[in-house]
């Protein structure tokens, strides 16, 4: 607990630095996650390959960052609209599928089901990518504040009372630890902060938006944490890194995190924020 409660010291400022900084900041700190987290995907597909020269650790290391970099530009332009979604959920998919076919140009896929790597690699890059383009609106900090805050208060709660209250487990195949008891509460604790945090913060929604938003985060938190512990179980490993000490790799830091991102961006848009 002691080593979780140092790293945590470090890397809760480093984030609350970049959210300061604005735009610039979280394009720097989007892109270093996502440059680590490609390579800890790598790693996941194939784990005993620490080498650099392949074509696979490039391309798929590569990937979300190069996502990011587009939704940077996108923010930098103009904010994207949900007419465009449609167009930029394709070019994001084809961008996957070349990856995907270019790390296999050399090498015979280690796996057989090497490709839900390859979709991870997507999903993660599509939603690190949401991050330049939310704190580039015009309550922007706040909301990635609100996405981040309630999304550990979501973990925090769901963890404690699987704990100690759990009975029934949740997904006992993929997370045996999890409970409905925990995840219930855990949504419940989401829609009382983004309440709170909308009235404390200003953000600008009504009160039933905040709630539904605040479950939804919680519901998307609870999927997000599941989807990256089901593919730690296709790897066989038990964190996706050693990168933070206490915690494992950024993914198992990013997984509850990221998929808020992008519901927190879009209410946020509808919501004309």
């Amino acid at each position: 607990m002691r080593i979780r409660i140092i790293s945590a010291s470090v890397g809760v400022p480093l984030v609350l630095l970049a959210i300061w900084l604005g735009f610039p900041g979280i394009i720097a700190l989007a892109t270093v996650a996502g440059l680590i987290a490609g390579f800890e995907i790598h790693l996941l597909m194939c784990p005993a390959t620490y080498y650099l020269g392949s074509v696979r650790i490039v391309s798929i290391t590569m990937g979300p960052p190069v996502l990011a970099a587009i939704s940077s530009w996108m923010a930098a332009n103009d904010q994207i609209t949900g007419e465009q979604l449609p167009v930029i959920l394709v070019i994001i998919f084809t961008l996957a599928l070349l990856l995907r076919g270019i790390g296999s140009l050399r090498r015979k896929s280690l796996r057989s089901s090497d490709w839900v790597f390859w979709v991870f690699a997507a999903y993660v890059g599509l939603t690190l990518a949401h991050a330049p383009l939310l704190v580039g609106l015009d309550s922007g900090r706040k909301l990635i504040l609100m996405a981040i805050i309630t999304t550990f208060v979501v973990d925090t709660v769901a963890m404690l009372v699987g704990v100690y209250a759990g009975r029934s487990r949740l997904a006992p195949s993929i997370s045996p630890k999890k409970s409905w008891e925990g995840a219930v509460a855990g949504v419940v604790a989401g829609i009382l902060v983004a309440i709170a945090i909308d009235v404390a913060f200003e953000v600008g929604f009504n009160t039933s938006t905040a709630a539904i938003l605040g479950g939804s985060l919680g519901v998307t938190a609870i999927l997000g944490d599941l989807y990256e512990s089901w593919i730690k179980r296709r790897a066989g490993v038990k964190d996706s890194g050693r990168l933070i000490p206490g915690h494992g790799g950024i993914l198992d830091r990013l997984d509850s995190v990221i998929p808020c991102l992008v519901v927190v961006y879009w209410i946020g848009v509808w919501n004309g924020l």
